[in-house]
């Protein structure tokens, strides 16, 4: 996703802001979703059009100055870290995910990284996202569960 809105915009911050708009949206939408037999990938690109579509349409975007802002971010954990720091995850599949999905490498670049085939590294991250995605219908079962009690 972000490399579509990064070859869609010429600011990579913006491409990372509407990236994260799009996830935004789709857990805003979740209670709302209904599952038509469509891959849930083809209704998160369908927000993605849907916001291309009216970044476009809201013309350049202004430019806010904010100060001093750090080069690079602090140390501590990230947004992302209790998402891929599960225990279902081993350190390999950790380490792909993050040079991978969150890197934006290729399967060729983890390999070399990782030392590792590009077929292995795939394999890796397609057990990842697996468990990643029991993961979050564990946690949407138990908040479900929780909100019919209330």
């Amino acid at each position: 996703m972000y490399r579509s809105f990064a070859r869609y915009t010429s600011d990579p911050s913006e491409a990372e802001d509407l990236t994260q708009e799009v996830f935004l949206r789709a857990l805003r939408a979740l209670p709302q979703f209904a599952d038509r037999g469509v891959p849930y990938t083809a209704y998160l690109l369908q927000i993605a059009a849907n916001l291309a579509r009216d970044r476009w349409r809201a013309g350049p975007a202004r430019v806010v100055p904010v100060g001093e802002v750090p080069e690079r971010p602090s140390p501590g954990r990230g947004p992302d870290d209790p998402a891929i720091d599960t225990e279902r995850l081993g350190a390999d599949q950790r380490a792909v995910i993050r040079l991978r999905i969150l890197g934006g490498r290729t399967a060729n670049e983890v390999g070399f990284l990782t030392n590792r085939s590009s077929a292995a590294v795939r394999q890796l991250q397609v057990r990842a996202v697996a468990a990643l995605r029991a993961a979050l219908n564990d946690q949407l079962g138990e908040m479900t569960a929780d909100f019919g009690r209330d």
